[in-house]
């Protein structure tokens, strides 16, 4: 790493999850300044940065200036599809690395352009309806989206006619373009697969089970927890690998990460979505606990020269994770947080590895289906499964975030029966 001491990296995210990716950089000699449109009190991780600077990331006039007067290496971006199209425009500009180009942020933002290249490469899809169809002959329940929305944002669970102009309204009012799909809406396990791309080779990593909150039956289910690996696990590689190379031949993807989103329905895969930009769910932790590989050293080593070269992905991924992994997310109700159990006390449950609180005590909680219902997150790890299980459960029922009328907040999203 001694390549990158010195470099400067600029950061276009400010929330408390970024401060992973600053002690990192921090660890590989990197200065790090983070720019937004946040104070230091929304945006908690500019304490941790070397510099920070507040402005609105969409005016790339006043972007240049920072990037030209702090002679600014590398640009990194994570956590939300909103910052893609003007990360990759900062990166054009400035003649920096980027690990993506604007036409493959419009496949991956676009869940039409996405559904398009999906099918074009042989994934499965999940089948939708035409909007010049007769409504009338829709098989129900269904789900409408946005095409251009991330965060659950937009998203709505339709049982019958009478609620779908409602829902079509509410994805149009959540798309830039104002465009929506219909699709069949699947019941069955939410599951997820990770790739690495190096070189334009697509690498399996890692995939995971997503048990969702159905607190709503009429917005989408919330993802409460994401458990590696997934108990379906090879049937997801051998399902998707093949495809994935293929999908990401067709776009032309070379370096980053891929993570497709899927259910399993009466046994049989189907691709929903898919990111390329790094998440939330803590996956990069899990694989280097699991093996040598760090999916953020490579992120932010490509951000600044342009090549994820730090390891041999053919001999250096693990086949199979030998223990068990959840990145939980804490979700709240309806109310007004007006206390919070001790940082340390939560710290001391079983298992928990780390507990990242995200909201504070006076924050109001206005459920609408999206990710605005998250707390915080919690990692936790256990060499087998069960024990896994019965930590995450143990977590759900001690955990305490209490209202104005002192009722607890938590939703559980892991059934009693859930295994």
């Amino acid at each position: 790493m001694e390549k990158l001491k010195g470099k400067k990296l600029l950061l276009l995210e400010g929330n408390i999850l970024a401060k992973t990716i600053i002690d990192k950089a921090h660890e590989m000699g990197v200065f790090v300044i983070i720019a937004n449109w946040y104070s230091e009190k929304d945006a908690p991780a500019k304490a941790y940065a070397d510099k920070a600077y507040t402005v609105n990331i969409f005016d790339i006039p006043a972007m240049m200036d920072i990037i030209k007067k702090e002679k600014i290496d590398g640009i990194f971006t994570a956590f939300t599809d909103s910052h893609l199209h003007i990360y990759n425009e900062l990166c054009e500009t400035a003649k920096l690395p980027c690990f993506t180009a604007k036409g493959l942020v419009d496949i991956m933002v676009d869940k039409a352009e996405f559904k398009f290249y999906c099918k074009k490469a042989g994934l499965p899809i999940i089948d939708e309806y035409n909007i010049e169809d007769d409504w009338d002959e829709i098989d129900y329940p269904v789900i409408v989206k946005p095409v251009d929305n991330s965060g659950a944002r937009g998203i709505s669970i339709c049982h019958d006619a009478s609620t779908l102009e409602k829902a079509v309204n509410r994805a149009k009012k959540f798309s830039k373009n104002e465009k929506f799909i219909i699709e069949k809406y699947l019941r069955g396990e939410y599951c997820l697969a990770d790739f690495i791309i190096q070189d334009g080779k697509a690498y399996f990593c890692a995939s995971s089970d997503k048990p969702a909150n159905d607190d709503d039956k009429d917005n989408v289910n919330l993802p409460g927890a994401y458990i590696f690996p997934s108990r379906n696990n090879e049937q997801i590689k051998n399902t998707l690998s093949e495809s994935v190379q293929k999908f990401v031949d067709l776009i032309g993807y070379k370096n980053g990460l891929l993570c497709f989103e899927l259910i399993n329905s009466d046994n049989k895969i189907y691709v929903i979505e898919a990111q390329f930009r790094l998440g939330a769910k803590y996956q990069d932790v899990f694989l280097k606990r699991e093996s040598c590989v760090d999916q953020l050293e490579m992120l932010i080593t490509h951000s600044i020269t342009g090549k994820m070269d730090n390891y041999n992905l053919e001999n250096e991924i693990p086949v199979a994770f030998k223990n068990n992994y959840v990145l939980m997310n804490i979700l709240l109700g309806k109310g007004t947080i007006k206390k919070i159990q001790s940082f340390d006390e939560v710290s001391d449950f079983p298992n928990v590895d780390e507990y990242i609180p995200m909201k504070k005590e006076g924050d109001i909680i206005e459920p609408d289906g999206s990710m605005v219902q998250r707390f915080g997150k919690v990692a936790l790890s256990a060499p087998d499964r069960g024990e896994l299980i019965k930590s995450m459960k143990y977590f759900q029922d001690n955990l305490k975030i209490l209202d104005e009328n002192m009722e607890n907040m938590v939703i559980k999203s892991l059934s009693e029966d859930y295994s």
